[in-house]
């Protein structure tokens, strides 16, 4: 299938890419980019070679928030806002591991879009922003969910309140990025750091998302979620293959 709005190549046998490309727009998300990329992500989650998705934005933005232009036809809004909160449950929940590499500026929408995601790498000059106060608005892509989350209620309420953008460095501090590189570097150090998170064990990457991403109530909760995913992971062959290696050198030694 080709795309318009974004690019979809092949990194390696278990790794592939997703490229925001409207850069005359600074990559904003209108009802057709959104379209493709839920297509491109079923496309991925349905091929079972594909361990790894990176996603990130051509030119010098990753994702300017959503494409007011589209969000101002008010008998539309409401079908847009189901379609971005769908494409944001798609991508969270999704069992692979997703990478957002931040290539420039992200805000809105398009950060929530990265928050998204299990994992964000950033270059060192961007900045981050939650700006939809700035427009009178709420986050609307999970942002009130997912941000606490990661740096805590207070930053986030700041972030939100004030709509000012955070540096790479500062988001790195505070754990909203995982990862920063320099601007030349950041795609191939990203894809390095997705090699090696594809190269580890497929079932238990699926059950620590699961356990992450699913909320438990109580400790009891936590500790029955885990006990059933821990089961089933000694069953998997990769891990008895793994264990079996590992007492194998043990034996030798």
């Amino acid at each position: 299938m080709s795309f318009e709005t974004i690019q979809l190549s092949p990194v390696s046998e278990k790794i592939t890419r997703i490229t925001l490309n409207r850069p005359r727009h600074f990559n904003a998300l209108n009802k057709q980019t959104m379209l493709e990329i839920r297509q491109a992500l079923a496309d991925f989650v349905d091929n079972p070679d594909t361990q790894t998705l990176i996603l990130t934005g051509s030119g010098r933005f990753f994702c300017f928030g959503a494409d007011f232009m589209e969000f101002q036809n008010r008998s539309a809004l409401a079908d847009l806002l189901e379609l971005f909160q769908n494409l944001i449950l798609k991508l969270y929940h999704t069992s692979k591991i997703t990478i957002a590499c931040l290539n420039g500026f992200a805000t809105g929408a398009g950060l929530d879009l990265a928050l998204a995601c299990d994992f964000r790498t950033a270059a060192e000059k961007i900045k981050l922003g939650e700006a939809y106060i700035g427009m009178g608005l709420v986050p609307d892509g999970g942002g009130s969910f997912l941000l606490p989350r990661l740096i805590g209620s207070s930053r986030a309420m700041e972030m939100f309140m004030t709509g000012e953008a955070v540096t790479a460095e500062d988001a790195l501090s505070v754990g909203l990025v995982h990862r920063i590189f320099p601007q030349e570097e950041l795609l191939s150090r990203t894809i390095e750091f997705a090699n090696q998170l594809a190269s580890k064990p497929a079932t238990a990457r699926h059950h620590i998302k699961r356990l992450l991403k699913e909320p438990a109530l109580t400790l009891q909760d936590a500790l029955r979620k885990e006990r059933e995913a821990q089961l089933l992971c000694f069953a998997d062959p990769e891990h008895i293959r793994l264990a079996e290696e590992f007492l194998n050198k043990r034996k030798k030694s």
